[in-house]
This record gives C-alpha cells, sequence and structure tokens, in this order.
C-alpha cells in the first residue's frame, strides 16, 4: 500500500509549519499552468504562520510506496497568492511549478 504526505516548511530555518500525517487532508487540483494546493484541518496558528512565510516556503509531497524507492515532490510557491481561511480552517498555496526526484538516485 502507498503512503503519501504533504510537508510545509519554513526555508529559511527548515521549520516545520504544516504536516498532512497530524490530521491534516489535501487536494492538488491542476489550474492552467498552477497547481491550487488545499489543505484543512490546519489550525489558525499554523495557517497564519504559513500565510505570514508565504514568501520563504517549501512544499513538498512525498509517495512512499510499500515495495519501492520513495519519491519526493518539491513545488515553488513564487509569488503566487497563499491563503489562509479561519472558519474553513483550509490553507491554499498556489504552486507554479513542481520539481520531482527519487533520493534514492543520489544517495546510494
Amino acid at each position: 500500500m502507498e503512503q503519501e504526505r504533504v510537508l510545509i516548511k519554513h526555508s529559511v530555518t527548515g521549520r516545520m509549519l504544516v504536516n498532512s500525517t497530524e490530521g491534516v487532508s489535501y487536494t492538488f487540483d491542476q489550474q492552467g499552468g498552477l497547481t491550487l494546493i488545499t489543505l484543512c484541518g490546519v489550525s489558525a496558528e499554523k495557517g497564519q504562520a504559513v500565510v505570514e512565510l508565504k514568501s520563504e516556503l517549501n512544499v513538498f509531497r512525498f509517495e512512499e510506496p510499500e515495495a519501492g524507492p520513495a519519491i519526493k515532490h518539491w513545488y515553488y510557491v513564487g509569488d503566487n497568492p497563499v491563503n489562509y481561511d479561519s472558519s474553513s480552517r483550509c490553507l491554499k498555496i498556489t504552486v507554479q511549478s513542481e520539481i520531482e526526484y527519487r533520493p534514492d538516485q543520489y544517495w546510494k
């Protein structure tokens, strides 16, 4: 069974801001050349921290198949919108590009 998780970190300090394994659901929706990532179940404190640090975010998605190496996806936010809605507890991050790589191809 394949597992997947999404992490949002502060790129300067490496501080973990949001981890989908902590009760956060997420979706990825293609919108032309951009992707809208919606994460729900995010506390107001974490949502506001992400918005405040929107120009310094690292957004990752890890695919972790049961019988195979992990695949890591890094998403670039750039100047795209990052919004948090406290009533729905949803964080919306628009990303403009993705880099996919397999760590096992670099560290043997």
